[in-house]
Parts: C-alpha cells; sequence; structure tokens
C-alpha cells in the first residue's frame, strides 16, 4: 500500500508542519508540491479545495486542513511519538496549537509574504523546490498574476505587514510567559504539537535553521527585514523556536535549501 500523499502549495507553513509530524511520528509519506495557484488545480484534481489545504490522501480516504490530518494520525503513532496527549491536556495542546495556527501564524505570513514577494529572486527556492518540472518555467511568465493573487487573496499590504509584526511579538510574549517558570515546553514536560506549531509558525520570520520551507539566508534578505528577523530571533520564544527544530527535527531538513 502506498504511503499518504501531501498534498499542498510548496511555501506554505502547513507544509512543514505536516512533513515534521509524519517524521516525528515515524510514518513514511510522499508529497505533491505546487506552486501558488497552481496548488489548487493539483487540490481539485484530489476532490479538495484551496480551503481544504493542506490534504492527506491515504487511499481513498481525505484528510483535510492540519487539524483533521493531526487527528487522524496522531493516535496511529507509537505512544512515546504522539504529540497530542489524552484527556484534558490534550485539549489544552489543542488549545494553544489552534492560537499559534490560526492567529500567531497570520503575522508570520503577512509580514514575510509582503516583504519577500517584492523580491523574486528571494522567495522563488520556495516557490518552487519539489513542484513538478513543468511549473516553475510556467511561472516565469505568471508570477505577476500569482504575485497579484496572494495579495489579494491573503490580504498582504504594508499596514498588515506591520499589524503581522505587532501579532507575531504577541505570540512571543505568550510563549514567554509560558516558559517563564522555567518548563521545557508549553504545557509542562513533554513536547506537544503545540511546541511544533509554535516552532513552526515562528520559523519563517526567524529564518530558524531546519525549517524545510526553503527560506533565504538572513544575509540575503534586505537590511530592514534583518532587524526584524534578528530581534525576534533573538528573544527567549525565538531561541525556544530554534531549539525545538534542534532537538526534534531531522537534522537533514534546512532552512535554505
Amino acid at each position: 500500500m502506498k504511503a499518504p500523499l501531501l498534498v499542498n502549495l510548496a511555501p506554505a507553513v502547513s507544509t512543514d508542519v505536516c512533513r515534521w509530524c509524519f517524521e516525528y511520528w515515524g510514518m513514511a509519506h510522499r508529497e505533491s508540491m505546487h506552486v501558488p495557484i497552481f496548488h489548487v488545480l493539483a487540490l481539485a484534481w484530489h476532490r479538495a479545495s484551496n480551503s481544504d489545504r493542506p490534504v492527506v490522501v491515504d487511499g481513498s480516504d481525505r484528510y483535510k486542513t492540519e487539524a483533521e490530518i493531526t487527528a487522524h494520525f496522531d493516535p496511529l503513532a507509537p505512544t512515546e511519538r504522539r504529540l497530542i496527549p489524552d484527556g484534558e491536556l490534550g485539549q489544552r495542546v489543542l488549545a494553544e496549537t489552534n492560537y499559534y495556527h490560526k492567529t500567531m501564524r497570520s503575522g508570520t505570513v503577512h509580514y514575510m509574504y509582503w516583504n519577500l514577494l517584492k523580491h523574486k529572486q528571494l522567495i522563488w527556492p520556495s516557490f518552487t523546490t519539489g513542484t513538478p518540472g513543468v511549473e516553475p518555467p510556467l511561472a516565469q511568465v505568471l508570477y505577476p498574476l500569482i504575485k497579484f493573487a496572494l495579495i489579494t487573496s491573503l490580504g498582504l499590504s504594508e499596514a498588515n505587514a506591520a499589524k503581522g509584526i505587532k501579532t507575531v511579538s504577541a505570540g512571543f510574549d505568550r510563549v514567554e510567559a509560558a516558559l517563564s517558570d522555567g518548563r521545557p515546553y508549553l504545557l509542562g514536560e513533554q513536547f506537544t504539537l503545540a511546541d511544533l506549531t509554535f516552532a513552526a509558525s515562528a520559523a519563517p520570520i526567524i529564518l530558524a535553521n531546519g525549517y524545510a520551507g526553503h527560506m533565504p539566508e538572513l544575509e540575503a534578505v534586505p537590511v530592514d527585514m534583518q532587524t526584524v528577523i534578528l530581534e525576534l530571533r533573538q528573544r527567549p520564544a525565538g531561541i525556544f523556536a530554534q531549539r525545538m527544530y534542534d532537538l526534534h527535527r531531522k537534522k537533514s531538513s534546512n532552512a535554505g535549501s
């Protein structure tokens, strides 16, 4: 039987969340990654829509969104590799996960997309690495349309990019408050989906080592972005996010490749 197939647009944080989950669970998976816009066609082929993504195809079954994917596959993992504990702790993990996924991540998306879309060469590897060979040449021609579609669909603007930094900073405040009593993880002594989701959601805006989203190197981005990235990277929450990658992500993943 074929391994589950992860279908998504290549640069999405949700792609790396799912990759990391499958790695941590010790489960094989396949990928069907696509340049933005082209991913809509791929999802339609698998009887899903853009609002469903990411999608995991497992035989005749479709698991849509991070929440549905993790709810299905996490109980199948060995007990010591599960990311969502049973009982009340599990409910707290899901509540924290939802915040970092739905709220804080939007700030990362607004700031990074708005600024990187201005520099095609910086975002191109993230858009195209691992996608079908026909897509990058077409995307070269269609890049103005892809850029316009992302700006429109994500509500990108200078003002929202500035708000995005504040949203991320509030998320970092939340993490630092949780860790202030010396606990090693957000919910106590155990690495959970909340820690993973926070780290992945913060990874693009601190250019975390180990993030598999093919982001540019720090030295390549404009100086104003470097200032923001370094400030967040050096905060306790930024250090925590990097530590999650160092401790719990395969070393073969690389932010810049």
